[in-house]
């Protein structure tokens, strides 16, 4: 069913329910705009619907509570409805001239406390034994392949949702809540998978891409002090992941510079983690940027899209924010945030099989991994 009218939207739906009773055909008489924004990591995915309220049904008879649960899907006719998750109301906002009520939830559960501040230590244990007893704390399903790094001990003195979103930064992992799943991967594995769609670029609008290269260094030097021998250990670690394709005579991919960090890691295997990290998210800072295009349902976060555009500026880019909008007067569009993670140059095999480790959330299918330590 359109949730729409046919003359503005002839083929785009979406459904959504309240307290899994459907109330698209109610909400759709009032709708001015839905939007869905879905990240990679670091935030919660957020869903906000604007209603027009002259009526005072919003306000009245239809407020929604604190706390209820929206589940949303969205879809053309003809092909099966994506299921983009469900959201916890946690903001009821209003307005007069004209009257206006916006509906905003959180796919982070308000109703699980990954928001309190903890004071714990973790000794002798992995970067996976620390995600998984988190999430058995707060009652989550871990998903998720998390390499087994050896963790000396670990000290935190934050919630449980700042403490992992600052172990994924280090480690380069994408984490985030999303209702009873507590999603831990690597994006590198992410980064990896096949795209789910080829794109050209006349096919996209408001198209800003920033190709640079001062922030990708050519090395890394880690020194890290031994803390059995007390001798400071230095090493480096050379960026062979460059994200580029050659566009001057110097067929340069990075800048000259070498990263130098000290790092207070308790092992060397830990520094090398961390430093193999920083290069991978330089590496994504490559090139960036954002586009338009119309709705697709499937291409969410975590989703590589094949760009097929002129020149050098082609390839598998990794979506790391998608918002999707439906409204009144522009049908269903779709906006993302993306990072290139390998150019033209480096070939693609658009046959390959995506690994079985990913999350629906992130677009892909397979199946739930638990994180062994």
């Amino acid at each position: 069913m359109d949730a729409l009218s046919d003359n503005q939207v002839p083929s785009a739906y979406y459904s959504l329910s309240y307290q899994q009773r459907d109330i698209t055909r109610d909400l759709s008489e009032h709708l001015l705009s839905l939007d869905y924004t879905d990240y990679l990591s670091g935030q919660s995915d957020e869903l906000s619907v604007t209603l027009e309220d002259i009526e005072d049904k919003w306000i009245g008879p239809w407020y929604p509570g604190h706390g209820d649960t929206l589940t949303l899907s969205v879809g053309w006719a003809g092909k099966p409805p994506r299921p983009l998750g469900s959201f916890e109301i946690d903001e009821i906002e209003v307005s007069r001239s004209p009257s206006i009520v916006t509906i905003r939830a959180l796919a982070a559960s308000i109703n699980t406390a990954v928001r309190t501040t903890s004071h714990r230590a973790y000794e002798n244990t992995t970067l996976a034994a620390v995600a998984a007893q988190v999430a058995d704390r707060q009652g989550l399903q871990l998903i998720g392949r998390i390499e087994p790094i050896k963790l000396d001990r670990l000290t935190q003195q934050e919630s449980d949702l700042a403490f992992l979103m600052q172990l994924a930064g280090e480690y380069d992992y994408a984490f985030k809540v999303i209702g009873k799943r507590l999603v831990f991967h690597a994006i590198s594995d992410l980064s990896a998978a096949a795209p789910v769609a080829t794109v050209a670029f006349a096919e996209l609008s408001n198209v800003r891409l920033r190709d640079q290269i001062k922030q990708v260094p050519k090395k890394v030097e880690v020194k890290h002090k031994d803390p059995a021998t007390k001798k400071l250990i230095s090493y480096t670690v050379v960026n062979g992941q460059t994200v580029a394709v050659p566009s001057s005579a110097s067929k340069a991919t990075t800048s000259a510079d070498t990263t130098k960090r000290r790092s207070r890691s308790t092992s060397t295997g830990v520094a090398k983690a961390k430093a193999k990290a920083e290069l991978a998210k330089a590496n994504r800072e490559r090139t960036t940027g954002t586009w338009s295009m119309m709705g697709r349902p499937y291409v969410v976060s975590g989703n590589v899209i094949n760009l097929a555009a002129p020149g050098v500026l082609g390839g598998h880019y990794l979506v790391t924010v998608s918002r999707h909008s439906f409204t009144r007067s522009g049908g269903y569009a779709s906006e993302q945030q993306v990072s290139r993670v390998s150019a033209p140059a480096i070939g693609f095999n658009l046959e390959a099989t995506l690994p079985d480790i990913a999350l629906q959330e992130y677009g892909i299918q397979g199946s739930s991994v638990e994180a062994t330590a």
